[in-house]
């Protein structure tokens, strides 16, 4: 049995509420240095006697530490959105049962679980791997470098992401294709239309075609969703506009690849036409794992929670090419995620060590 009191109460420092507040306190949002995230984490790993592979990645660096030969591996990602403003609480104020702050939740509070589950696992003499990434939350750099550095990977049994989930197992992730459209026309006096050609209006009528197409859904739970998010144009009220763009995000499901889910999109923009040019800004591919039915209900049993789909991504994406026994299950409820008073309950970040250690002990 863990001993939960000891993880709520073990010292200066060694406490889950003491690293999560330390964590918290580390600096991490995009443009800011990395290395006082991985500073909190880095030294109780090399305390366990693990070997640490740490890569640099221009800024973005991440560490993959091995015990032995493991038969499961967890990842977490170290970097948080900015913080934003209008904030109630400090970055790592304790009130109650809860940690308050930028990452606390997403995913700060995981990545404090799978430490505390690696130092018990280490006094149970079995092996495990950890991730430790940064950039997830921009271009996911730290993921795909550690990816692209050990292929070794996917020859471990079980890959768990520690993001929140309320500890229910998420096996299946929507893709994310986020495109520029941009239509051109040409500037006249607004007295004079019939001298120009009104880019904006152009683009309206191509993002209506989305709107009434087949693909639009408005809900998570809709096959696909597409978001219109950002629009510009024009230069003044007078002035019929020659550019307008709109930025456009839509998540779907594994039934379509990227290549096909832009070619629909495209197709549906009239992308071919001289007046539009369509660029794509970002992409993730769609992620089904390969887990068992099996090995699934038993993580569902230990967790007493069920199986889910989500229309966001994880670093699932991008380590799911190479391991597709994988699956994200992390504690906290993801709809604090990027909120405003981000908060974590320390006794999910508890349970969650509980989790990953018993998920261990049965493989």
């Amino acid at each position: 049995m863990i001993d939960k009191q000891h993880l709520l109460s073990g010292g200066p420092d060694s406490s889950a509420i003491d690293l999560l507040v330390q964590l918290v306190k580390a600096q991490s949002e995009p443009d800011s240095e990395k290395d006082s995230v991985l500073n909190v984490v880095i030294p109780h790993l090399e305390k366990m006697g693990l070997t640490i592979h740490r890569h640099e990645n221009n800024g973005n660096p991440a560490i993959f530490a091995t015990r032995g030969s493991p038969t499961i591996l967890f990842n977490g990602h170290l970097d948080t959105v900015p913080k934003g403003t209008g904030w109630s609480f400090e970055n790592g104020q304790v009130v109650g049962s809860r940690i308050y702050g930028r990452g606390s939740l997403d995913m700060k509070g995981g990545c404090i679980s799978l430490l505390l589950a690696a130092e018990i696992l280490t006094e149970k003499d079995i092996d495990f791997a950890i991730i430790y990434t940064t950039d997830e939350e921009v271009g996911m750099a730290g993921a795909n470098e550690v990816a692209r550095q050990h292929p070794e990977i996917s020859k471990i049994p079980l890959f768990v992401i520690c993001e929140p989930t309320d500890l229910c197992p998420v096996v299946d992730e929507k893709g994310i294709v986020q495109f520029r459209i941009t239509t051109t026309g040409k500037n006249a006096h607004a007295s004079m239309p019939e001298l120009g050609r009104n880019a904006i209006a152009d683009l309206v009528v191509r993002l209506n075609k989305l709107i009434e197409s087949e693909l639009y859904g408005k809900s998570q739970h809709d096959p696909v969703t597409i978001g219109i998010n950002i629009i510009s144009g024009g230069m003044g009220l007078n002035v019929m506009p020659d550019i307008a763009s709109a930025d456009v995000d839509v998540r779907f499901p594994a039934t379509y690849s990227n290549d096909e889910m832009f070619g629909i999109l495209k197709k549906i923009v009239r992308a071919d036409d001289q007046f539009v040019e369509v660029e794509l800004l970002h992409e993730l591919p769609p992620v089904k794992s390969a887990i068992s039915d099996e090995m699934l209900a038993r993580i569902e049993k230990l967790t007493g929670g069920k199986s889910y789909k989500v229309s966001y991504g994880t670093e699932m994406a991008v380590f799911g090419r190479l391991n597709n026994n994988i699956l994200v299950l992390g504690p906290g409820g993801p709809t604090m995620a990027h909120q405003t008073d981000e908060w974590i309950d320390i006794n999910d970040v508890v349970r969650a060590v509980e989790v990953y250690v018993e998920l261990a002990e049965l493989l």
